[in-house]
């Protein structure tokens, strides 16, 4: 039965009707990773919690951001290993690792306790990262900026869904009860590695020997690397300290997660857009609408409050998601010999670079306040349009056996 189920989409796909098998098998992926960034989705909501309980500063509840995101750096050798061995099943256990540990950083004991727990699942992080996106890339050479709007339609749907659940339960319970949660990570990886056993462990085009292409890499991911480190501000701003800048402008802690909650669902607005653009415009052009428009929000809402804030917070995060997926389509295109590894390395880039900055920002909350830190913050990302030129012109690519669908 379940073939006659296949066949049939193939015939619809062939007589254009439905999606095609490509686009299925890239929703099936991509609910791994709705699931596991609901868990990444606590941690901006339990930092009034954390610095609260723990008697933090802002800089010190930064850390918990580069526990967790800096570990990314492993990235590009956990690629390197998913382009040539079988680490999709070790990726698909991601949302389980990851939930049980996020799940417990609420009631974590110590500041040392909280942030092994962020370091363990930032590892559980990089290998889902460095590896599903290569393999959704393989299904197909065709629409690949679509397919990765997919895939991180996936991550922005569980870091939208993240905050409201969190904030729920301590709304609703206290944050001793967060644990329960992970039993939803935990059923995640069963249902996927059930559903999906039967996907292909890697984009199977490596031959043994071959060399990593460093130049070209090099060529791509230097100019990335500037434009992450401009953008970082606004990015670690916008993901950690909106639910403490609303608190301490007066808005209840409930508001608090529901705008987190809601600047990211109609940030899916931008990711969206910013595959589809990125496959009719390029990538450059995209770049360059995604950093103006999202440095001219940031800098307004700064200068806002109450609900006019949040519509400002909100078409900040609508054009600043607009990048996610240029990147991703940039190397998986570029690379497709050694997706894995060009994916990790340009992922490891962002997440180091953000983790960075997520202490930065915290610290200049301390030392001039939020509104501030949120105006210069905006204003400093677009200093990363002039570098957005020194990405070469002609893109380089391999020529690759990808499957066709």
């Amino acid at each position: 039965m379940r073939n006659s189920i296949i066949e049939k989409i193939k015939q619809n796909s062939r007589n254009g009707k439905g999606l095609s098998p490509a686009v299925l098998k890239t929703i099936a992926v991509s609910l791994a990773h709705l699931t596991h960034d609901t868990y990444a989705g606590f941690i901006a909501p339990l930092l009034p919690t954390l610095i609260k309980r723990l008697a933090l500063s802002k800089a010190e509840a930064g850390f918990f951001s580069l526990a967790y995101q800096g570990v990314s750096i492993l990235q590009p050798v956990i690629g390197h290993l998913g382009d040539r061995t079988n680490l999709r099943k070790y990726a698909l256990l991601a949302p389980a690792v990851t939930g049980v540990f996020l799940s417990l950083l609420g009631p974590a004991p110590s500041f040392a306790t909280a942030i092994f727990y962020c370091l363990i699942a930032g590892i559980s992080s990089a290998t889902m990262h460095s590896t599903l996106p290569a393999l959704v890339s393989s299904f197909s050479d065709e629409n690949v900026g679509k397919r990765m709007s997919i895939w991180m339609i996936g991550g922005e749907l569980g870091v939208m869904l993240g905050p409201v659940l969190i904030t729920a339960v301590l709304t609703s319970f206290t944050v001793y009860q967060t644990p329960w949660l992970m039993l939803l990570g935990i059923s995640a990886s069963v249902i996927l590695s059930i559903l999906l056993k039967d996907m292909p462990a890697h984009n199977g085009v490596v031959k043994s020997g071959e060399k990593i292409p460093f130049g070209a890499l090099a060529a791509i991911m230097l100019p990335i690397a500037g434009i992450t480190i401009f953008r970082a501000p606004l990015r670690s701003a916008t993901q950690l300290f909106v639910p403490i800048l609303l608190l301490e402008n007066g808005a209840s802690e409930w508001f608090a997660g529901i705008a987190l909650s809601l600047m990211q669902g109609v940030g899916l607005l931008g990711t969206i857009s910013g595959g589809f653009l990125t496959d009719k415009i390029g990538a450059r052009a995209t770049m360059i609408i995604s950093i103006a428009l999202s440095g001219t929000m940031m800098a307004i809402a700064s200068q806002t409050s109450g609900i006019l804030q949040l519509v400002f917070l909100c078409l900040l995060n609508i054009s600043s998601l607009m990048m996610l997926p240029v990147g991703m389509t940039l190397v998986q295109k570029s690379f497709p010999q050694n997706r894995a590894m060009a994916n990790g390395v340009y992922l490891a880039t962002a997440f180091a670079i953000n983790a960075v900055a997520g202490v930065a920002t915290g610290f200049m909350y301390d030392q001039i306040g939020g509104r501030p830190m949120f105006f210069w913050s905006g204003i400093f990302a677009l200093g990363a349009i002039p570098v957005i030129f020194f990405l070469p012109k002609n893109m380089p690519s391999q020529k690759s056996p990808a499957m066709k669908a």
